[in-house]
């Protein structure tokens, strides 16, 4: 089952909602997971089951993976994860690279722009 989530940079105030995982039909195909877009400047999702991570919104794959260590401090405890075994998915709740401002003040499961939580099949 699918869910979502918020990035929020405490350092400019941006923030998103993003829907995270995978429905029953799709799940094993698709596994929608955060990354930072180049091109769109912003944090999107992708579908990290395909070979090339590609921005959901662009379609372009000029993007970081938030596990890349050019994304992440690598600081903070998981707060969401999505799947199992070697194909489990993860965010903590640490410190990531905003893509606004290029501060490393993003972070995840914050609910800062109070977005209405939703899961999904």
């Amino acid at each position: 089952m699918g869910f979502s989530t918020d990035a929020h940079c405490f350092a400019c105030g941006y923030d998103t909602a993003l829907r995270l995982g995978g429905g029953m039909s799709n799940h094993a195909t698709y596994a929608a997971w955060p990354v930072i877009c180049q091109t769109c400047s912003a944090v999107t999702t992708a579908n990290y089951k395909q070979a090339s991570l590609i921005c959901e919104q662009c379609e372009l794959g000029n993007v970081i993976s938030v596990t890349d260590p050019r994304a992440t401090a690598g600081d903070g405890e998981v707060v969401e994860q999505w799947g199992f075994g070697r194909d489990c998915l993860t965010l903590t709740n640490g410190h990531y690279r905003c893509p606004k401002c290029n501060a490393t003040e993003l972070r995840f499961g914050t609910n800062v722009g109070l977005h209405s939580l939703i899961s999904w099949d």
